[in-house]
């Protein structure tokens, strides 16, 4: 009887150390630099520079091109694989607003690289980015 139940515990520990990792708000803070990429069957983009700083549930960043890709600042929250951005900025209609920084993006991060991806419709928004 011992024996199963030291094997039964075992087993417990066992399955509770292969739960995922979790993505907290607190993993992503720091500033990151890299490149937003838009691709599209249809069109072809030039990528761009980008710089984004994460500090408690906060974002802001900055890039080269001016709305390319529009990023201002605002919040952000995790959940599982995903990431959602509500942009805190006011933006004027002369622009493509699908390239504002807000909305849902899928995300993975690991060994300081971070990269946020999200499609709509045909095109799909990449940004690639490392940690400084």
């Amino acid at each position: 009887m011992r024996v199963k139940l030291l094997l039964l515990h075992i087993t417990i520990v066992f399955i509770n150390s292969c739960d995922d990792e979790r993505l907290t708000l607190a993993d992503l803070d720091g500033t990151y630099e890299g490149n937003f990429i838009r691709s599209s069957p249809y069109a072809k983009y030039a990528p761009a520079q980008v710089t984004l700083t994460f500090a408690n549930g906060q974002f802001q960043g900055a890039n080269e091109k001016t709305k390319y890709p529009a990023i201002c600042n605002g919040t952000y929250e995790v959940e599982g694989d995903k990431v959602e951005f509500i942009n805190a900025c006011i933006w004027t209609a002369e622009f493509d607003w699908s390239l504002i920084l807000s909305g849902e993006f899928y995300i993975e991060f690991e060994a300081n690289t971070l990269t946020l991806q999200r499609k709509n419709g045909d095109i799909t928004d990449l940004y690639q980015l490392k940690r400084k």
